[in-house]
């Protein structure tokens, strides 16, 4: 009956993933229907521009902070008790993030319209390799605010963290070893399955 441990975590990870920070700071602050916001997209950058600059703000830390905490949580239920163990390495940990990462944009309780995932994004791979994520943030942020380059920043923090592991493990010599290629590798792959799905996302809106 093990195997109802990983399948019930993925369950759990997706509907959590599905719950739209965006959708209730605009209810809750605003009483507005996101959907019919601005863009219409649910989305933190959606706030920024059209609800409320403060408000984008507390939605994007919120979004990077609630992945985050939620694989750490997960991790500490599944080692405080013996059956749970091993689903609690880093392998089931990432399969756990990317449903949560899939439920953000794709979620089922709303009709399958939801967000890029970029800031989930940010929480879920940071949880793992929080240098390169904050490395890649932060090269992000300098392409938005100074350059006014908002896709590629998006672009940037989804791609660039594996490239700066791997530069890392290669030109610092206190990180080398500290990400192992089959774990960059990992890295890349998450980034292309990202890729697709807001290839699909982008579809739903109309953009593509």
């Amino acid at each position: 009956m093990s195997f109802l441990i990983p399948i019930g975590a993925i369950i759990i990870s997706y509907f959590f993933g599905c719950f739209s920070t965006s959708r209730m700071i605009a209810k809750t602050f605003k009483h507005l229907n996101i959907y019919k916001v601005g863009t219409g997209h649910p989305d933190t950058e959606n706030i920024f521009c059209n609800v409320s600059k403060p408000l984008g703000l507390l939605s994007a830390v919120i979004d990077i902070s609630k992945s985050y905490l939620f694989l750490t949580l997960l991790k500490w239920l599944f080692t405080g008790f013996e059956a749970g163990r091993l689903f609690a390495n880093p392998n089931w940990l990432m399969l756990y993030g990317l449903f949560m990462l899939i439920g953000h944009s794709l979620p089922l309780t709303h009709k399958f319209r939801g967000g890029r995932g970029v800031l989930t994004y940010i929480g879920f791979i940071g949880y793992f390799a929080l240098i390169p994520m904050s490395v890649a943030t932060g090269l992000a942020l300098i392409f938005i605010i100074f350059f006014k380059q908002m896709r590629f920043g998006q672009y940037s923090i989804v791609i660039l963290p594996a490239l700066i592991a791997q530069l890392m493990n290669t030109v610092i010599p206190q990180y080398r070893g500290v990400y192992e290629s089959g774990f960059i590798l990992k890295l890349v792959g998450i980034a292309v399955l990202m890729g697709i799905i807001n290839f699909v996302v982008s579809k739903r809106l109309g953009e593509i």
